[in-house]
């Protein structure tokens, strides 16, 4: 399940490349994407926050 079947898949992969997130945080921006409500800011978005959270729990090791 780790494919996309959208139009956009490219710009979802320059999308999950720019932030650089674990696979787990790779997985649940995939799995939004595949909603048929999402939009790329509500994308960008969930990204910024995941990478603010995986920065966050590194910090407290």
């Amino acid at each position: 399940m780790n494919t996309c079947n959208s139009i956009n898949s490219l710009a979802l992969g320059k999308l999950l490349k720019k932030y650089k997130l674990n696979p787990k945080n790779k997985q649940k921006i995939i799995l939004l994407a595949q909603r048929k409500t999402s939009t790329w800011s509500t994308l960008h978005r969930q990204a910024r926050i995941l990478k603010f959270k995986e920065t966050i729990t590194q910090q407290q090791y």
